[in-house]
């Protein structure tokens, strides 16, 4: 096996774990939710928008008979892989140092919780939805990695769908909770990508 495939298959088991970590935080953390209902159902469209379409690349991918085929980014290869995993190990990275910086507050539904505050420190102080950006990039990573322009534009297509509605959410309840100061905070950063959105 080639560098690049040590390489995948080597991110691929650091975000899985990081996934599986980042689960146990949030399972720890919801003890104290104050908000029934808030989540409205988003993050279970997160997670659809997500798991399938990481299969049907996959699928793509070792499908013999498709992986030359339509949508094929095979000629693009190594680069585009290497490209990848530079992009997966950014999103990896970005979306643990979102949850660090939340710490009891982080959980993977929308929630309100004892004592929540507005975090606006480290990446908080650039972009309000970081986790966001952070996992997004790491779909996109695995769909470099993985090859075929069918399964990268489901691979992000889908769950960035998700995540818009899923930040609507998650703003309309925090907006909900602090008021104005939330109004404030909104107005001095970027939802998504710096200077952008």
């Amino acid at each position: 096996m080639e560098i690049l495939g040590y390489l995948t298959i080597t991110l691929f088991a650091i975000w899985c774990v990081s996934e599986i970590v980042i689960n146990l935080i949030s399972f720890r953390n919801r003890s104290s939710d104050l908000s029934e209902g808030a989540d409205r159902f988003s993050y279970f469209i997160v997670w659809f928008s997500t798991v399938p379409p990481i299969g049907f690349e996959y699928l793509i991918r070792v499908r013999p008979n498709l992986v030359n085929g339509f949508g094929s980014l095979s000629t693009l290869f190594p680069l585009l892989g290497y490209l990848g995993c530079l992009v997966l190990t950014f999103g990896i990275t970005i979306r643990l140092v979102a949850v660090a910086t939340l710490k009891k507050q982080f959980t993977l539904k929308v929630s309100i919780i004892e004592k929540h505050e507005i975090v606006d420190t480290g990446i908080y102080g650039i972009i309000q939805h970081p986790a966001y950006l952070g996992h997004l990039a790491s779909l996109l990573g695995i769909g470099l990695i993985l090859g075929n322009l069918v399964g990268l534009t489901a691979l992000v297509v889908l769950p960035l769908a998700a995540i818009l509605y899923r930040i609507h959410v998650e703003e309309r309840a925090l907006l909900r909770y602090f008021g104005p100061a939330y109004q404030a905070y909104s107005s001095r950063t970027k939802r998504l990508l710096p200077g952008i959105w």
